[in-house]
């Protein structure tokens, strides 16, 4: 667990907090990284499949996005042995950490399409307002 009191006030650990933030989001940044993952966290699915859960991308694009998606341990392809060979992809235990964040962001777009928003002068009291390249009083 992150103190973000510590991060706020500490600028070699909020250095080294970014630095992984920026790692973490490169893994699922993209235009369809997230939606990939979207859909496998309801379950196995096969390439078709996703292709047809994705309006709008091409083969190509797709097999980059799994690709890459394999590569960073967020998914795992299966390959089993039939004629014609059947491919299935899954999230693994490490993506399915993600579930919570899937759900937030769920939310907080119900939130913004029902026009429900945070005054912004009364931040979450146990969430300290982040600010890149801050510095601790002298």
């Amino acid at each position: 667990m992150i103190d973000l009191n510590r991060v706020r006030t500490d600028p070699a650990l909020a250095k080294v907090v970014q630095a992984e933030f920026r790692r973490a989001v490169g893994m699922i940044s993209g235009r369809w990284k997230l939606e990939i993952l979207w859909l496998l966290s309801h379950g196995v699915h096969r390439f078709g499949e996703l292709k047809r859960g994705l309006p709008g991308i091409t083969q190509h694009m797709l097999t980059a996005q799994l690709r890459a998606l394999e590569k960073d341990g967020l998914i795992k392809r299966t390959i089993f042995a039939e004629v014609p060979p059947r491919v299935e992809y899954e999230i693994t235990p490490n993506a399915r950490r993600l579930r919570p964040i899937f759900v937030e962001i769920v939310k907080w777009a119900e939130d913004n399409e029902n026009g429900v928003t945070e005054p912004l002068d009364a931040p979450d009291a146990s969430e300290p307002d982040l600010q890149p390249d801050q510095r601790p009083p002298s």
